[in-house]
């Protein structure tokens, strides 16, 4: 302290790494050191929880606790079990005793761990379900009460158990710990969330007029239902009213940025005032407390209590990753069949996820952009400026050789840009697809992790800086279709999923399989109705023995009366490198004819050739050639059998002048570009 300083108080803010106990010394000439208070943090064991159970007294020799499904991906881990009696309740009789259990995680957590006495030490058991632990009172004990303190990987349910012999047991309580998910409704609709996160507000205001508003435009565009504003990065009253104005919800986070000060002056006075602020947009449906983490104790109860008191009809979440809400991803790519299966997930459920990504390469021209002056490939350490990290939580080198698989290694940026798209659409409409085939069982609400591209970036992007659009915004947009009708890449289920408020009676599902070549190979129907808000399923058409490595299945949605609803289309393989097929398959030529309106334009493309057209992309420009950007198709990316045409509306925001006469370009993974002017 550079001098002799008289002081009462000492004040440490810890990091995660919190140390167990610790003594307070002070010395006068920084060699001997006197004790002044020894402080103990057992009590503030981190990633502990108490659960206390009552249930009729018993009298038994023998305790055991009989887990059934893990709530983490590890085992289930106790740093104590106590059974106490109701009349001496500060009589822990399972203190000291015996205990075993089904299995260890090492020998450092074993089981008589749980109740040694220690609030430092647990047992873990291994990384399977239906493990148990057991206590031998060493004779006939009775007690009414259990208290488990659970370390992060408890049980999602159990069941208490007494024996006389440790032999023959009977049931006493069954304990469920699983989460009811978060479900939001609007004026008592139930609403199906589904969006994106907004990461950084182009560094608050330094941003063109106009862009904020098709930012916005194009989430509603992809049928996102949500917006959710990352660590309040927003403060701006345009994004509050443009959301109301679009239809979209808005999940609006309160601002930290690392470990939380457990004292920050005037922060709740800042909570009350940016609610009483913007309370009266109607977009707003969740005030979260913290990103990953719950607040200190006095500032979340202080933000629940302003909510309660400003906003009383909108729901206060305290943390974004945790109790009725779920993160933390996966934000790598995984197998697009993957995201049908609950194991991939933190919480192995369905339920509300407030962040899911996985990378992102964009069109040839922005990644050019992004490189700036640098060579565009091979990939090289810029593309490192721009999250493109093979050892972060995005794993770029997974993503890049599920590109290679599919599509053979790239020799260039065009061709590994336009191979990316493959795995760009088909990951995001899984994505969305695997959330509708569990719609209001467990599944609420999925948001993309998407940062606001305030920079050119590799990850987690549905459009881009330069407002392009690629593969993850078409695949997204179709697996978020209010009327839906999709396959379970899984198992191929097909089914329709109905986000409406309208039911639909009677409508027919017709899925056809076809070769490269469009020949037709096989064709189901069946006649479903769908309810409000539900799904149904039709059947199931999975690969057949007879089928190519590589084919297509179309599945068309009509309703009674013969009009379309929904259309969708797969290329399915038996592995992988299968995809590569298109790399040998014969070349096909496009058609295209445009008619010109009024800050909008119509484009029919014809597949005029001899084998599917794969991949269709659809772009406009202006007169010398380069990109109108923002610009909105009302489809892209398609798939088109020989001698199939698709009429593709194309409109642009009427403060964009396009510079000479409007140009249409059109090109597929097979086929040659092709451009005609408007």
């Amino acid at each position: 302290l550079g001098a002799t300083t008289a002081f009462d108080q000492v004040q440490l803010a810890w990091e995660q790494a919190y140390a167990l106990d610790f003594v307070v010394q002070i010395s006068a000439d920084g060699s001997q050191w006197t004790d002044v208070k020894s402080v103990d943090n057992a009590a503030a064991l981190g990633d502990s929880y108490t659960q206390t159970e009552t249930f009729a007294a018993q009298t038994a020799r023998y305790l055991r606790i009989q887990c059934g499904g893990r709530a983490t991906q590890w085992g289930v881990s106790m740093w104590t079990l106590s059974a106490f009696s109701s009349a001496a309740p500060d009589d822990d009789l399972a203190v000291h005793k015996t205990a075993t259990a089904s299995s260890n995680d090492g020998d450092n957590d074993a089981a008589p761990n749980a109740v040694d006495g220690n609030p430092r030490t647990r047992w873990s058991s291994a990384y399977q379900d239906d493990q148990w632990i057991q206590v031998d009172f060493g004779g006939a004990a009775t007690f009414d009460t259990i208290a488990i303190a659970w370390e992060q990987a408890y049980a999602r349910d159990y069941v208490i158990q007494v024996s006389d012999d440790g032999a023959t047991w009977r049931d006493v309580k069954a304990v469920s710990n699983a989460v009811t998910p978060l479900k939001l409704s609007v004026n008592g609709v139930p609403v199906f969330c589904r969006g994106g996160n907004w990461g950084w507000d182009e560094l608050l205001r330094r941003t063109d007029d106009g862009r904020l508003e098709t930012a916005v435009r194009m989430h509603r565009d992809m049928n996102f239902t949500m917006i959710r504003n990352w660590l309040g990065s927003s403060t701006r009253d345009e994004l509050y009213r443009l959301c109301d104005e679009n239809g979209i919800l808005i999940w609006n986070d309160f601002w930290e940025a690392g470990a939380f000060n457990d004292d920050i002056p005037g922060y709740l006075d800042l909570v009350t005032d940016t609610i009483r602020r913007y309370r009266s947009h109607p977009c707003i449906a969740v005030w979260c407390g913290a990103n990953e983490e719950v607040p200190p104790a006095h500032l979340d109860a202080g933000m629940r209590q302003a909510v309660a008191d400003q906003h009383g009809e909108i729901i206060y979440i305290s943390n974004s990753a945790g109790g009725i809400v779920s993160g933390h991803g996966p934000y790598r790519w995984v197998e697009p069949a993957s995201y049908f299966d609950k194991n991939t997930y933190d919480t192995e459920s369905f339920g509300f996820h407030t962040e899911i990504g996985m990378p992102v390469v964009s069109v040839t021209e922005s990644m050019q952009n992004l490189v700036g002056d640098q060579p565009g490939w091979p990939i090289s350490e810029v593309w490192n400026y721009h999250d493109w990290s093979e050892k972060g939580n995005q794993q770029t080198g997974a993503y890049k050789a599920a590109i290679d698989a599919r599509l053979g290694a790239s020799t260039s940026l065009d061709e590994f840009c336009r191979r990316a798209q493959f795995v760009n659409y088909e990951s995001t409409r899984a994505m969305f697809e695997a959330w509708n085939a569990n719609l209001w069982q467990d599944a609420n609400g999925l948001l993309l992790w998407m940062s606001h591209p305030a920079w050119h970036s590799t990850v987690w992007q549905t459009y881009d800086y330069d407002l392009d659009v690629n593969g993850a915004y078409y695949g997204s947009r179709k697996g978020c279709e209010p009327v839906h009708v999709q396959a379970n890449t899984s198992d191929w289920t097909v089914l329709v999923a109905n986000h409406t408020s309208r039911a639909i009676d009677r409508a027919t599902v017709t899925a056809t399989v076809y070769d490269l070549a469009g020949h037709r190979l096989d064709r189901r129907q069946q006649t479903v109705s769908v309810a409000t808000s539900a799904t149904a399923t039709a059947f199931a058409l999975p690969i057949a023995a007879g089928y190519p490595n590589l084919h297509l299945l179309r599945l068309d949605l009509r309703d009674r009366h013969g009009a379309l609803l929904s259309s969708n289309t797969y290329w399915r393989y038996r592995d992988p490198a299968d995809v590569q097929a298109l790399n040998s398959a014969p070349r096909t030529r496009l058609q295209l004819t445009v008619h010109k309106g009024h800050q909008q334009l119509t484009a029919t493309v014809t597949n005029v050739g001899r084998t599917v057209a794969a991949m269709v992309r659809i772009a406009l420009r202006d007169g010398a050639g380069h990109r109108v950007l923002p610009a909105f198709y009302s489809d892209n990316y398609l798939w088109l059998l020989p001698g199939e045409s698709s009429e593709v509306a194309v409109t642009w925001p009427d403060e964009i002048r396009v510079a000479g006469t409007p140009r249409v370009g059109v090109d597929a993974y097979n086929a040659d570009a092709v451009t005609r002017s408007a």
